[in-house]
């Protein structure tokens, strides 16, 4: 079963189908090269959108749940599947199995055949794709980063380059991401559940590196969405008092965790005063200025032993094609085409917001493929 962030190579998949050019670029190199040009190879280009396509219709068929529920080592026709879908389609199970064998051949499934037909299980991929009792799914992720209101910012990405200033979500729909999810439920509630799912995986690794909760008696975390972030730290360390600062929209969506009391308010208008202070996954989504002055609010809010907890993933100095780098590129381009500005960074780059803002010394503590804790200290330890 995947884990960790660890075990999830990258954010979904491991490197076999981490970048979909590894699955959409399959065909055969050799005949390609007999014409001295990778001209077939290179069609699957255009086919690009087709594994996330059907990898979320199988996520909203229920699919890899209802493997899960059929056995460990469950493998299922097309037609067991479909006897567990809501449908009358007579012919459910044929197109079924068009969207299975696409995601079998790209290692999301497994896939054999039998003298009945083909038939699919889990693997290590996808047993990603379902919640158990210790573990969250990645599910939450995929769906809002394929939601239809994010991919229609996409088409906009090229402004960014053409005219100074577009940010194409708002371009798209007329209001930046954050009032939109405010105005859109289904929207705020994917958004939230991401976050959410995302965090807990974040955490579980983060538990592993980072010591610097042990001794905390205070934490608000500006910015922390439904509360899912304070609601594992506070789960791990209960001595904490935990505190979660978001806007009143999100607030109202966030349920009650033992040890964690939500207030709503602007992080951008001001921070409740903290002994210590949470920023995860919340730089990225703002430009320097705004980034600054999101941490000069937290630098008001703090006593003069206090402390900023930032945890993002961090661009490294040198790409590759690798985790590190994936890691951080991939919401990179998220965060151009939902945000004002929004964007990963260095070490260098948050060291100097840091600075700016007014704090005097800045602390990393890598913890696995691109995430980081950093902690920003008003006086120097």
């Amino acid at each position: 079963m995947c884990t960790s962030l660890s075990e999830l190579k990258y954010p979904v998949f491991s490197t076999k189908s981490r970048l979909l050019l590894e699955v959409a670029l399959r065909t055969s190199v050799d005949m390609a090269a007999q014409e001295g040009v990778n001209y077939l190879s290179g069609l699957g280009l255009s086919r690009l959108i087709c594994l996330p396509m059907a990898l979320r219709a199988a996520i909203e068929l229920n699919v890899f749940e209802i493997i899960s529920q059929a056995g460990p080592d469950a493998q299922l026709s097309p037609s067991d599947i479909v006897a567990k879908i809501p449908t009358k389609n007579p012919s459910a199970a044929i197109s079924l199995d068009r969207i299975l064998r696409m995601l079998g051949a790209s290692s999301i499934l497994s896939v054999s055949t039998t003298k009945s037909g083909r038939v699919y299980g889990l693997n290590e991929e996808s047993r990603c794709l379902v919640a158990s009792e210790d573990k969250v799914s990645v599910v939450p992720m995929l769906l809002f980063t394929s939601d239809k209101a994010v991919v229609e910012s996409f088409y906009n990405i090229k402004d960014v380059v053409l005219e100074e200033g577009v940010i194409p979500f708002d371009r798209t729909h007329g209001m930046d991401f954050f009032q939109y999810a405010g105005k859109e439920q289904r929207v705020n509630k994917s958004f939230n559940q991401a976050m959410g799912a995302g965090s807990t995986i974040a955490f579980d690794e983060v538990f592993e590196v980072y010591k610097g909760f042990d001794n905390l008696k205070e934490l608000v975390d500006v910015g922390g969405g439904i509360g899912t972030s304070l609601s594992n730290i506070v789960a791990k360390y209960p001595h904490i008092r935990g505190i979660n600062f978001e806007l009143p929209h999100v607030i109202g969506d966030a349920p009650d965790y033992p040890g964690v009391e939500h207030v709503p308010g602007d992080m951008f208008e001001g921070v409740p005063n903290a002994q210590n202070i949470l920023l995860k996954w919340v730089l990225h989504d703002w430009d320097d200025d705004r980034s600054i002055k999101i941490l000069k609010n937290c630098w008001k809010a703090l006593p003069e032993n206090g402390t900023v907890i930032v945890i993002e993933f961090v661009l490294p100095q040198v790409l590759g094609n690798n985790a590190e780098s994936f890691n951080a590129l991939t919401p990179d381009l998220l965060m151009m085409a939902l945000n004002p500005g929004g964007k990963e960074r260095t070490t260098i780059e948050f060291d100097g917001l840091a600075k700016a803002a007014g704090f005097a010394e800045t602390k990393f503590f890598p913890i696995s493929q691109g995430l980081h804790v950093m902690e920003f200290h008003k006086i120097n330890c």
